[in-house]
């Protein structure tokens, strides 16, 4: 079942911050060091269908006043699959970059795998462990949006039901897409969906306007 959420488009909550001079006296600059930001150890995909993809995202950003470098070193476990650093990025201060990571389950049952990158900030490999479970899923609820008007790497899905009144975010980590199936849903369930999107310093904006559903 496809059902659309209609975004609502506003600013995001924290804007990226920016190195602003006060006048009357000299102020404090950035150290001219790099400093790598992750803002996900791991990623855990959840249920995810037999033969579907989902598509996940790490970002990684330089708070430190000169250049670094970031290259991925390998990737490993059955069904997943990586897209965006590969042989090497530099970001300059300021600058970020998502890993997009994918799990792709050709059978049921728990997946675990491994990204291994390296950084010219460290001496040591920053691993991040991968997970997901394939699932033949009886039903599913498939989302879809409109883009965020402001720069951002990704989105969160919440949802709501019945049985559960408070608000679950369904992914470990952002969406790099504006599509998204929730494979664990009941037949006879009733479910709300929200989305938040999120900049690339962690910042959620909002929750959008939500979208309902009944799977039969």
């Amino acid at each position: 079942m496809k059902i659309k959420i209609d975004w609502l488009r506003t600013g995001l909550l924290a804007a990226a911050l920016a190195a602003t001079g006060c006048g009357g006296g000299g102020g404090t600059s950035n150290p001219v060091v790099p400093n790598l930001t992750m803002y996900n150890s791991s990623v855990d995909f959840g249920d995810v269908a037999v033969g579907a993809t989902t598509t996940l995202g790490v970002t990684f950003s330089n708070a430190g006043g000169s250049s670094l470098s970031l290259q991925q070193n390998s990737i490993s476990g059955a069904g997943f699959a990586t897209n965006g650093i590969g042989s090497g990025v530099t970001l300059a201060p300021g600058q970020f970059v998502t890993l997009a990571v994918s799990f792709n389950p050709s059978g049921s049952g728990k997946a675990n795998g491994m990204v291994s990158l390296t950084s010219s900030t460290s001496n040591s490999p920053i691993n991040l462990p991968l997970s997901g479970n394939g699932v033949v899923a009886a039903h599913s609820a498939g989302l879809d949006w409109d883009a965020s008007t402001s720069v951002v790497v990704g989105y969160n899905i919440y949802r709501n039901s019945a049985s559960d009144a408070s608000w679950t975010r369904l992914n470990s980590s952002p969406v790099t897409t504006t599509s998204y199936t929730d494979w664990d849903v009941q037949s006879g369930g009733f479910y709300l969906y929200s989305v938040k999107s999120v900049s690339s310093s962690n910042a959620e904006s909002t929750f959008s306007k939500t979208a309902s559903v009944t799977i039969p």
